[in-house]
């Protein structure tokens, strides 16, 4: 497979699924299923996969009764990939812009956030507490691990370009995600499905650059805004993950210790893709309580 042949535009975007909006800083690709306004709810994904990693959640949660925005953040899926830093910023007014243009910026919703996505859930709710319901998290980013989840020499801007071509490239970052499972079931369709952004031009850029200019583990007081602002909260974490280690599950508890924790066994880091028989029940319980 060669990778980042294609320009994401409206011509290459006509046989896509999925919607899409444009906003300030590009082109955006979304999904929205469910009408049910008191039952709003916003997924967010992680660092490189895109809205797919909740193809086992979606149509569940929909089936539920609840309105569910999915989308892709800029530089993954079919979202553009935008000559600019990659940071909570951009990511931050990135959810704002799309609700705003599906009209949905009035209604109050709740969160999923897996991940990196955890981190953009926490900033954003930080900064619209009022529009908030609850926020349910899966393995977040924020707290200090084990050891650094890059290598300090990856944050370095071009320099970490280099490295990462000689390292491989995008092969890598496709074996990277075996990191995500403990045992392989679904790995062979993820992967599939993972692939698919990877034709398109600007993905590795966008990948880098999100690691040069995002903090992964400097989140802790965004964590204590929202315990201190009793917002309704919901902790998943992997028992067997290797990415963000189960062992970091214990300090998220004692930042946000009001929060109903679900530790899934047997799990990596995507317990709700992996798991989702048991993820979902506990997630569409929260959200409904």
């Amino acid at each position: 497979m060669k990778y980042e042949l294609l320009e994401l535009t409206d011509e290459t975007r006509e046989n896509l699924p999925g919607e899409f909006v444009k906003l300030t800083q590009g082109t955006v690709h979304y999904e929205l299923k469910g009408s049910n306004v008191n039952k709003f709810v916003v997924l967010i994904h992680g660092f490189s996969s895109p809205l797919m990693v909740w193809d086992h959640n979606f149509d569940y949660l929909v089936s539920k009764g609840f309105k569910v925005l999915r989308y892709d953040l800029y530089g993954r899926g079919y979202s553009d990939r935008p000559k600019v830093r990659y940071n909570f910023e951009l990511f931050v007014i990135q959810l704002g812009e799309l609700l705003q243009n599906l009209d949905l910026d009035k209604e109050r919703f709740s969160i999923v956030g897996l991940s990196m996505g955890g981190g953009i859930a926490v900033e954003f709710a930080k900064q619209n507490i009022e529009k908030i319901n609850k926020i349910s998290f899966v393995d977040p980013i924020g707290f200090p691990t084990e050891k650094p989840l890059f290598p300090s020499i990856l944050k370095v801007p071009y320099l970490n370009k280099i490295l990462v071509k000689l390292m491989g490239g995008h092969q890598r970052i496709i074996n990277g995600q075996m990191d995500d499972f403990h045992n392989y079931d679904h790995v062979d369709e993820y992967l599939e499905k993972f692939k698919t952004q990877l034709v398109y031009k600007g993905f590795l850029n966008a990948i880098l650059s999100t690691i040069s200019y995002t903090p992964f583990d400097t989140l802790e007081q965004s964590y204590r805004y929202l315990e201190e602002s009793k917002i309704p909260m919901q902790l998943f974490w992997g028992e067997e993950d290797t990415v963000i280690p189960f062992s970091t599950s214990h300090k998220a508890r004692s930042v946000i210790p009001s929060a109903q924790f679900h530790s899934i066994p047997n799990s990596g880091h995507i317990p709700h893709y992996t798991h989702s028989e048991i993820v979902n029940p506990l997630l569409t319980q929260f959200l409904d309580d």
